[in-house]
């Protein structure tokens, strides 16, 4: 597909537009002060009038949340050449808001933006292509996208290719490049990646098996509320797991992830119940999280 041109809009990306088809609604109404001249402004054909306007109906900026109306917006803008429309119309095919759900079109909108660079778009158009049903589904080119994505420094990107490399979905199984991937991720703060690193120290998955270094991933992202990495972490405090039995902080970590319905930690629970009331006995071996 070429570079993006209004000759080469979405309207003709799609084979069937899903959008509305309804007049809109006089809007100069509600709008006031800015938000009418971004108004005026997006009639006048002003792009990134458009591109405001849309964003405002889909958060309900200070006015009234209209789906419709963004995805017109974001329609309006795209086909003006704004890649951030192009890809905001993408998230509206794909999830059905404002528009009829349409995977298909929520695809071709994702390619337009991915082919000029928009990561967010790279990442989208994978997982479109990851899931979708039938011919759509192309899980080799979904590994494509993400690591485009991932070069460019998209945490999500970098935990969607390591995953594909782990499992080897779409590409050849390479723990140990999933495990850096995973490294990135987790360095930019993201929680499952820091629990999925964790779990690759855990199981010398790509990297040498460290149950000091799987402790430490397994904290920082139990710190950061994911309930698999709480239990994790409650597993290594009951089993002296990279770091000294300590059944206590066991019982905290584990209560969390149990407050939350993790079945796993629910039927810990009750095991680390008895054995702080006898703590000589040795506790039976937890299963791991999925």
């Amino acid at each position: 597909m070429g570079v993006w041109s209004a000759a080469n809009g979405v309207q003709k990306l799609v084979s069937s537009p899903p959008w509305r088809k309804r007049p809109l609604r006089n809007t100069a109404a509600v709008l006031k002060g800015e938000h009418a001249l971004t108004l005026a402004a997006a009639r006048r054909g002003d792009v990134q009038a458009q591109y405001r306007l849309a964003v405002c109906y889909a958060e309900g900026r200070e006015i009234e949340q209209d789906y419709g109306e963004a995805a017109h917006w974001f329609r309006e803008a795209a086909n003006h050449g704004d890649v951030n429309a192009c890809y905001s119309l993408g998230i509206c095919c794909a999830n059905g808001q404002g528009v009829a759900q349409d995977t298909e079109s929520a695809v071709k909108c994702f390619r337009v933006a991915a082919e000029q660079g928009h990561p967010n778009a790279q990442v989208s158009l994978g997982v479109c292509l990851q899931k979708a049903p039938g011919s759509l589904a192309n899980p080799e080119e979904a590994v494509t996208w993400f690591r485009r994505a991932a070069e460019q420094g998209n945490a999500t990107a970098q935990i969607s290719l390591a995953s594909c490399l782990l499992n080897g979905e779409g590409t050849a199984q390479n723990e140990t490049e999933a495990a850096g991937w995973f490294r990135k991720a987790a360095e930019q703060g993201m929680p499952e990646a820091a629990f999925n690193l964790g779990r690759c120290y855990q199981q010398g998955q790509g990297v040498t098996a460290d149950d000091m270094e799987a402790f430490k991933w397994f904290e920082i992202a139990a710190e950061k509320g994911l309930m698999q990495a709480q239990y994790e972490l409650a597993v290594c405090y009951r089993r002296g797991r990279g770091t000294p039995v300590d059944l206590a902080k066991a019982r905290k970590w584990n209560g969390l992830a149990a407050a939350r319905l993790f079945p796993p930690a629910q039927e810990q629970k009750a095991e680390l119940e008895k054995e702080l009331e006898a703590p000589e006995s040795a506790p039976e071996e937890p299963q791991a999280a999925m």
